[in-house]
């Protein structure tokens, strides 16, 4: 069999080379799962390692004594990945300065086909938790079959003259409704045949959702592109929204606190985030209710109360609009 290689090196390693060696294809009948608890040269965590047919999941939740540290990575094969940050941050610098860099933050992801690889990885963080989904190519022209070239035409185009390609310019940040999907495939309790069902049916959410964003973006194109200062206090905006998420904020109060008018905040935070400013601060605390009720098995109307709702039916109208189904399903 074809095998795709891996090559790296790193003071983490100490500086030893490190190959891996993956099935080009991952051509999987059957889901094939390994969960390796690592603990070497000071990394420590998990890696569960997913293949599918035509999918390949990595999940990594690792903390490493070096804050920031470099990785020398080599590939000798095309890929095309969906690369999500929950926690830390990548920064993939390739030799080539003309070829095509990639930076996530943390918090943000990207998807990209990039036709080789030979450059540095660069982290700055102990912590790192992360998502990332590799297609073949095959597989998505099968799943849009026969319209990858009009459903996503641009990483279409990639794939067929071999050049380097990012959804977006400038890595996204991960939507309330986007972290649903994350969760469901990080917390997915299934196994054998129902577990490769569900996350091969997350993972076309996934990505039917990422390429409605794209199109919706492509086709309301404003003629002024958002200036990096503005860019910057949009994702102040998020962050309010994802840190003070119980308490009562307007649209004047929350432009006092970032610098920006309401205008543009209502107008930019749609460009950027794919929600309304107030349909997004429901997601962020409808996850939350969720989280609290499964984890900590609270009662439905001490979290709604603790969610500033004075009616519980409303939070349990909120709750069904995001999820599809009602806050006491959670608790059966």
């Amino acid at each position: 069999m074809l095998a795709m290689k891996t090559v790296m090196r790193s003071d983490i390693f100490k500086r030893e080379l490190v190959v891996v060696n993956d099935p080009i294809r991952f051509n999987k009948e059957d889901l094939v799962e390994k969960k390796i608890n690592y603990n070497y040269k000071g990394i420590r965590g998990v890696i569960t390692d997913i293949m599918l047919d035509g999918v390949h999941l990595v999940a990594r939740d690792l903390i490493i004594e070096n804050e920031f540290y470099s990785i020398e990575v080599e590939h000798d094969f095309s890929f095309i990945k969906l690369h999500i940050e929950m926690e830390g941050d990548n920064e993939y610098c390739p030799e080539n300065t003309s070829d095509r860099g990639i930076y996530i933050p943390q918090g943000h992801y990207n998807l990209f086909y990039l036709p080789k690889i030979k450059g540095i990885l660069n982290y700055r963080t102990k912590r790192r938790k992360t998502l990332e989904i590799t297609f073949t190519a095959s597989y998505l022209e099968q799943l849009f079959y026969p319209n990858l070239k009009t459903t996503i035409p641009l990483l279409a185009e990639a794939i067929a003259t071999h050049t380097s390609y990012a959804m977006w310019d400038t890595s996204k940040s991960i939507s309330p409704k986007l972290n649903v999907l994350i969760e469901d495939i990080l917390q997915c309790s299934y196994s054998g045949a129902i577990k490769k069902a569900f996350l091969e049916s997350k993972v076309v959410e996934i990505l039917s959702y990422l390429f409605t964003i794209i199109n919706e973006e492509e086709n309301t194109k404003v003629s002024v592109e958002l200036s990096a200062c503005d860019y910057v206090k949009i994702l102040e905006v998020e962050n309010i929204l994802k840190t003070q998420f119980k308490e009562k904020h307007t649209l004047a109060s929350i432009a006092s606190q970032v610098g920006l008018n309401n205008f543009k905040i209502k107008k930019y935070f749609k460009m950027v985030f794919n929600a309304t400013v107030f349909n997004y601060l429901t997601q962020v605390r409808m996850e939350y209710a969720k989280q609290m009720i499964l984890e900590k098995d609270l009662p439905i109307s001490v979290v709604s109360e603790e969610l500033g709702y004075k009616n519980p039916h409303h939070f349990t109208v909120a709750f069904k609009k995001t999820f599809g189904y009602l806050p006491s399903k959670l608790k059966k």
